[in-house]
């Protein structure tokens, strides 16, 4: 298996929990989510995901914005790779792609 954990470029970002933004414009964010990190909430945690991460990321940290996110597929928890997130309903689900 080869892993790959070098990340540059001026379009990189790092957030909290080792999640990292490979590609963000108006209609998606593109992520590479770390092992242990869940994508979506469970019973148990609902802030230790990447959802909520990048949900406060587009909120800039004002709960009461109507900025929200899409999620377009999942990776369990201990699955590290590349999730994509839509900014909006046109990129969600199966809308993408079509």
């Amino acid at each position: 298996m080869l892993a790959i954990r070098k990340h540059s470029g001026p379009g990189v970002k790092f957030l909290s929990r080792g999640l990292v933004i490979l590609h963000e414009d108006r209609d998606i964010l593109v992520v590479d989510k770390p092992p242990g990190l869940l994508t979506m909430a469970t019973d148990r945690s609902n802030t230790r995901t990447a959802y909520f991460i990048l949900t406060n990321y587009i909120r800039k940290g004002y709960a009461k914005s109507r900025n929200r996110i899409f999620i377009v597929h999942r990776l369990d928890r201990d699955t590290s790779g590349i999730l994509i997130f839509a900014k909006s309903r046109e990129y969600r689900g199966s809308d993408f792609y079509d």
